[in-house]
């Protein structure tokens, strides 16, 4: 180890002389950030389009932005195979850093495997901890968020491929792919989609959360739906001394899986990407952030497939010290790391290979909370939707939340004319409160009416709710 060059790893770039080992894997292949977003959002917008119309309508939404002219062919393009889906199962590292301006910019502070199931549309996170010591090529036992680190010393922007290729060989599976991200991109992006709404389970106070000039503040959470701004969600997901059981490594592993989710839900629903302007920002705060060995033809792939994945089909694990898990506490060179039990490091291959089988699905309360906002409701209410504003898909959209908010939505249609300025909610049945309330939630502002005689007359009997979606 005496002869390795010195990095330092709380400056952007090192003054030695970088090294490639021999034989070393270079990275793949690289396209512009900003093609990787506009592609993102076609496939995402043409994913959830269906039929010429649809589709038709997705690109004149989008036909406002200027530099998108280029990529239109694209949509034409068949489907390239990702590699691992022949086998039944895509792997990719997300990766989280500081960036520029940050203490230690190249060092990670989140690791996630991401595995997607194509036949079943199930996805699996396996959060790998910043603690963990792992062998890195050329530089020995190192703690795992160091690796960016002396990638981007050997060869700056090689970073990505060596940890993606040193968590192949601490897991023992196939990790072809990453995407890597640091704070700016992370927080500009959620401020670009509106921020993200996130179920807080347990209300905590963090009173040393790093503050931008090197000092402490306090940041604090509580319990229940929260909407996030960037900002916010940047400290959500990396808080690490919070009370009431949240200031371990395996609760802040949990909430940075749920930020995930819940920007990709945000991403994907009807309101960002029919939006020009969400859109744009979106584009240009991934920009310069963003850095990924997927290209287009991949990412085209991988949009689609994430049109199958429901909120409730992605599971969850951990790697940390609790006493069920595969880590232990240990000190090394003075230093506090984490290491495999019994120094097994096949037990925590066995994971990551059997990630399916062994993650935690959402709990009942999870699940409770992302169809009920949280709130206990007896009955599931029955929704008809009908479109009276002409916007198309709008329906469809609309049903897509309703279902994550617990109701049942039994028919969607047109209503008797599109010039419907505002939304109307029709109780039919004298619903629930609870009901009544989530609607008005989740539709903000909506005009909550009894039914008449005639409208009555135009719907079955099983309905609880008509819905008929206006302009606004």
């Amino acid at each position: 180890m005496a002869n390795l060059p010195t990095v330092n790893l709380l400056k952007g770039k090192d003054a030695s002389t970088p090294f490639r080992q021999a034989g070393e894997k270079p990275v793949r292949f690289f396209i512009s950030p900003i093609t990787i977003a506009i592609v993102f959002i076609l496939a995402f917008l043409l994913g959830r389009a269906s039929g010429s119309e649809a589709a038709s309508f997705a690109l004149n939404g989008l036909g406002q932005l200027p530099f998108l002219g280029g990529v239109r062919h694209l949509i034409s393009s068949p489907d390239r195979k990702l590699l691992g889906e022949a086998d039944g199962r895509i792997n990719i590292l997300l990766i989280g850093m500081g960036g520029e301006g940050h203490d230690g910019p190249n060092l990670t502070d989140t690791l996630i495997v991401a595995s997607i199931r194509p036949s079943d549309g199930q996805v699996a996170m396996l959060s790998i901890p910043r603690d963990l010591l792992v062998s890195i090529q050329g530089y020995g036992w190192k703690k795992i968020n160091s690796v960016n680190a002396y990638g981007e010393a050997q060869d700056p922007g090689h970073g990505g491929d060596l940890i993606r290729t040193t968590a192949e060989g601490l897991l023992g599976i196939d990790i072809p792919y990453y995407v890597r991200i640091d704070f700016d991109g992370f927080r500009s992006v959620i401020d670009a989609v509106g921020g993200i709404d996130v179920y807080v389970e347990r209300a905590f106070t963090d009173g040393s959360y790093p503050t931008y000039s090197h000092g402490l503040q306090i940041v604090s959470f509580q319990q229940g739906w929260q909407h996030l701004d960037g900002e916010s969600a940047l400290r959500f997901a990396r808080s690490r001394h919070g009370n009431n059981d949240e200031g371990s490594d395996f609760a802040r592993s949990k909430r940075q899986q749920k930020v995930l989710t819940a920007l990709k839900d945000k991403m994907m629903s009807y309101k960002t990407l029919s939006s020009p302007s969400a859109v744009a920002n979106t584009l240009s705060a991934l920009q310069a952030n963003v850095t990924t060995n997927l290209d287009v033809g991949e990412i085209l792939r991988l949009a689609r497939l994430a049109q199958d994945i429901d909120r409730e089909n992605i599971k969850h694990e951990v790697l940390d010290n609790r006493p069920e898990s595969v880590l232990v506490d240990s000190v090394v060179g003075g230093a506090y790391v984490l290491l495999p039990k019994n120094n097994d490091w096949n037990e925590l291959r066995n994971v990551a290979s059997n990630l399916f089988e062994l993650a935690e699905p959402p709990s009942q309360e999870e699940l409770l909370s992302i169809s009920n906002n949280g709130q206990q409701v007896d009955n599931v209410a029955s929704v008809e939707i009908r479109n009276g504003n002409g916007e198309v898909g709008g329906a469809r959209d609309t049903a897509v939340e309703l279902k994550k908010y617990g109701f049942r939505v039994i028919r969607i249609g047109n209503a008797d004319s599109f010039d419907y300025t505002r939304t109307i909610v029709y109780d039919l049945k004298n619903g629930s409160s609870a009901n009544t309330e989530r609607l008005q939630k989740i539709i903000p502002d909506v005009d909550i009416r009894k039914p008449s005689n005639e409208i009555l007359a135009t719907v079955d009997t099983d309905t609880d709710y008509l819905i008929i979606l206006g302009q606004d």
